[in-house]
């Protein structure tokens, strides 16, 4: 039940942000039209964007200090993955919405021993449903703004109002 439950909000969490910065960087989706190649390279970005679990509770095994800062073994601390995601040291432009980015280690689904199980097929869901969406309907435009139930632990789409011409 966990697995069914994590992967459906944040892959349509991935799909419905995903949705929107295509809609919102039209010259990114017009390169995605011409080039179906990007797809790949252009879900790992907005993954990095969207980032769909934004608070991660973990804890340190021992203490160890990390950038000059000490962290004491057993302690929970909460992780932001989303500013990881646009920290300007690991991401040339990070707030720039790059489907051709080449290096981008983005934590969207964590690391090490955290690692989401269901990345594989969060990616592989992303892809189809962004690929089959974009084909379709390839003039689908905002309608509105888009409503958020919420962003802590997951940023969890209610509503991307959208129109395109019959």
């Amino acid at each position: 039940v966990f697995f069914v439950e994590a992967g459906h909000v944040t892959t349509s969490s991935l799909i419905t942000g995903g949705v929107l910065l295509l809609l919102e960087h039209r010259d990114q989706l017009e390169a995605l039209l011409d080039n179906p190649n990007l797809l790949s390279g252009a879900v790992e970005e907005m993954l990095r964007l969207v980032s769909p679990i934004s608070a991660v509770v973990c804890r340190a095994r021992e203490d160890v200090e990390l950038d000059g800062y000490e962290f004491t073994g057993g302690e929970q601390r909460f992780v932001f993955p989303p500013g990881a995601n646009r920290d300007p040291e690991a991401f040339p432009s990070p707030d720039a919405f790059d489907i051709t980015r080449a290096d981008n280690p983005h934590l969207a689904f964590s690391a090490g021993a955290h690692f989401c199980l269901g990345a594989p097929l969060a990616r592989l869901h992303g892809e189809v449903a962004i690929a089959t969406l974009i084909r379709r309907i390839p003039d689908m435009q905002l309608a509105g703004e888009p409503i958020w139930l919420g962003s802590i632990p997951v940023r969890e789409p209610l509503h991307l109002p959208v129109t395109w011409r019959a």
